[in-house]
Order: C-alpha cells, then sequence, then structure tokens
C-alpha cells in the first residue's frame, strides 16, 4: 500500500462526500425500513411464503438480496444460500421449495431451523457476539449481508471472500493468518485498519465500503486486459498472497568488477528518474510489508514472541525518520531498517537513496538495508546488508542524480 496515493484517494473522495451520501440516501431509508418490517418479533411469526426468494419482491430474502443490492451485493451465488427457496433447479423444471439439506430433509424442517438461526445471529450482532457469528450454520455471504443490515455501524458490507481478501493484499493485510481466517473475521481486520486511521476512523462502514469498491482500490478485475506498453509502470502490479521470503547470502566486492552492470538493463537516452521512483515506490512498498513479517518470524524463531509482535513499519507514519522498519535484535536492542526492492533476481543491485535516509545511516549503528529481491514471485529473498554507511564501505559507490536549486529574486 501506498500511503500518500491513500491520502490522495482519501482527499478527494472526502471532497464529494456529500454527494455519496445523498446518493445513498435512498439505499439507508429501504435498509431502515426493511430491518423495521423484519424485526425479530416480526420473524417469529414469518410464513415461508414471506421468507423465500421466488414468491415476489416483498419477501425477506428478495428484499435483501435485490433491494439492497446496492448496500453490498450477494447476488450471483445459488439461491441455496438462504437455506430455502422457491423455484427450478438445472436437472428438475419443477416449480417448488427446495431445502439446503444441512437444514433438514423437507422444506417445513429447514424453515423451521432457519428463522431461529437467523434471530439467533441477530442477537448476537447486537451484543457483538463473535464467536456465536462464526459459529452460525448461515452461509457466509448471507450472514455478512444481514449482520450489515441491521448493524450498519458494525459490521462492514463486503461479502465475497475473494473481494475480501483482494482488499486485505491490496492494504498489505494479508498474512498467513489473515488469509486464512473467516470472512467474518476478514471483515474485522479491515475495519481494525479503518478504525486505526487518522482519516478514516470516523467515516461508516458504508463509506469505507464505497471507497474500497469505487475509490481505492476500487473492485478487482476478474479478467485484466493485456497491459499497453505505455502503461506499464502504472496501476498496481500483481504482487502474490503471502509471499514466503528467505535470507540470500551476497557478498560485497570492488564496483570495477560489476562493469557497470546494474539490474536494469542498460538503455540509449536520457533516464527517467520521475518513472523510476515512481516503480520504486511501489515496489519499496510491497518491500516493507514482506520485511516486516520477516522480522516477525526470525523474532519467532529465537522464541522472541513479544518482540515479534512490537516489530513496526514506521514509513506508514513518516517518512522523516530515514529508516522504514523497526525491528529488534534477541536481546532487545533496536534494529533500524531500510528497505529496497527490486523485481531482478539476486545478483548485482542499485538502489536509490535519499540524504535523510544517508544522514540515518551514518548516525545509527544498528542500521541496515534489507534488499528484497524477486518482488513478484511468491518466494522472494532478502540480502541483509549491516550498515555499508557508518562507516562507509570503500566498495560501494555513490552517483548524485538530483540537485536541489534556490533562486533569489528582487522585483
Amino acid at each position: 500500500m501506498n500511503l500518500h496515493d491513500l491520502r490522495e484517494a482519501q482527499a478527494n473522495f472526502i471532497k464529494r462526500m456529500d454527494d455519496v451520501l445523498e446518493e445513498r440516501k435512498h439505499l439507508y431509508k429501504l435498509r431502515t425500513a426493511f430491518a423495521n418490517q423484519f424485526s425479530a418479533k416480526a420473524l417469529s411469526n414469518l410464513k415461508v411464503e414471506d421468507y423465500v426468494i421466488g414468491k415476489g419482491e416483498h419477501t425477506f430474502c428478495y428484499k435483501i438480496e435485490r433491494e439492497l443490492d446496492g448496500l453490498g451485493r450477494i447476488i450471483g451465488a445459488t439461491a441455496d444460500k438462504f437455506g430455502i427457496y422457491y423455484g427450478r433447479t438445472k436437472h428438475d423444471s419443477t416449480v417448488k421449495y427446495r431445502e439446503t439439506k444441512i437444514w433438514g430433509n423437507n422444506s417445513i424442517t429447514a424453515y423451521n431451523n432457519i428463522i431461529p438461526a437467523i434471530k439467533q445471529l441477530i442477537e448476537a450482532g447486537a451484543s457483538n457476539d463473535i464467536d456465536t457469528i462464526l459459529q452460525s450454520r448461515l452461509s457466509p455471504m448471507f450472514k455478512g449481508k444481514i449482520l450489515s443490515v441491521y448493524y450498519p455501524d458494525r459490521f462492514l458490507n463486503v461479502f465475497s471472500d475473494e473481494h475480501l481478501k483482494y482488499f486485505l493484499k491490496f492494504y498489505d493485510l494479508d498474512t498467513k493468518k489473515t488469509l486464512r481466517l473467516d470472512p467474518v473475521l476478514k471483515r474485522e481486520t479491515l475495519l481494525d485498519f479503518k478504525n486505526n486511521d487518522v482519516v478514516m476512523k470516523n467515516w461508516s462502514t458504508d463509506l469505507f465500503s464505497y471507497f474500497l469498491y469505487n475509490v481505492y482500490p476500487k473492485r478487482p478485475i476478474k479478467k485484466p486486459a493485456p497491459i499497453v506498453i505505455a502503461l506499464e509502470d502504472y496501476g498496481d502490479f500483481d504482487f502474490p498472497f503471502t509471499p514466503t521470503a528467505e535470507e540470500a547470502k551476497l557478498t560485497i566486492v570492488q564496483n570495477d568488477t560489476f562493469n557497470n552492470i546494474t539490474t536494469r538493463q542498460a538503455t540509449s537516452g536520457k533516464t527517467d528518474y520521475e518513472k523510476q521512483n515512481r516503480v520504486n515506490k511501489k515496489l519499496g512498498d510491497r518491500g516493507e510489508k514482506i520485511v516486516e513479517e520477516f522480522e516477525r518470524e526470525r523474532l519467532r524463531n529465537i522464541g522472541r514472541d513479544k518482540l515479534a509482535e512490537s516489530v513496526d513499519r514506521v514509513s506508514l507514519k513518516s517518512d522523516a525518520l530515514g529508516y522504514d522498519i523497526l525491528s529488534f535484535e534477541e536481546d532487545e536492542a533496536k534494529r533500524y531498517i531500510e528497505v529496497k526492492a527490486t523485481r531482478a533476481k539476486v545478483g548485482n543491485v542499485d538502489f536509490f537513496l535519499t540524504i535523510n535516509e544517508l544522514n540515518t545511516a551514518k548516525e545509527l549503528d544498528n542500521y541496515y538495508v534489507y534488499v528484497v529481491y524477486e518482488i513478484l514471485s511468491s518466494n522472494p529473498k532478502i540480502w541483509i546488508i549491516e550498515n555499508p554507511f557508518n562507516p562507509q564501505n570503500s566498495k560501494i559507490s555513490f552517483t548524485p542524480i538530483n540537485f536541489k536549486v534556490s533562486i533569489n529574486v528582487k522585483q
């Protein structure tokens, strides 16, 4: 995730937030009307024909799926998600009540089991009883939609597990643990991210969902079109889920043995430094996420679980510190890590270093540079370089590429 891109997207979204709220006002009214019509008391007296999809536009299932579609889509999954429905199948054209077997062997039994399950879910939502919500046998998408409709200020209206994984990955929340979570807990992880963001913490869950799907990063594309060459360094790279990094052991040699070959192929003409910076920023952001997880695992492997939990990706808070990750040694001493990432395989490397990063490296003893190779693979390699700038490693060359220009004028 690029924090600056996120802030820019948030700033632009806030400018039109009032218009978005106005556009969605009718959906909020429909949601309130639905919750009132199908209150817990009303559900106790609900007849099967007032519940199932296939019996008109005024039933519980029709309204929550179709009428409230703008508040989170569950259309697409089969009607089995409701436990019972009225209709036909591919193999049987007879229109009749059809039940999902986990609820019973006939429609009456199924319906008599489903309604109490829905009421229990609504009660669990009211008391924020996540354990009971997790144990509910209602289908994941249906469960999520019910919770977000009855408690829109508490539960996020993103229901597809694939979409949840996509958003988790985009915001660098895709650890092995989070991706294995139940969709209920994946939504909780995204909400925690929102609620801990200084800009989004006061947004409604619906505005947050709208932002995810329509602003940043926008809904996932199932079959992306081929990238036009001119656009290959724009947009988002296809980073794999939860990459597993391993350390690469390398030795720095005299620069003259490089024969001036770098990780980028030599090209004629002027170097597009703006383009390089744009690409390096996107790769670097993902590299930081990989190094953060790598450091946590390193500390866990030496039995320092509490220290592992304290590893901090400080670059998300400030660019002014001169390093990206705050980690620790076994004796609890701080380890300061600057991350550089490349798509190239393990080998020679060149990267950009700001004057702030260089000055920080000269000031700190326990400063490291972590070079993440093969950043687009599921098994990136990390070369750990102990501070090469304090003292200055004579085998490393520096090439100045930027200058600050100051001009005084008078009128």
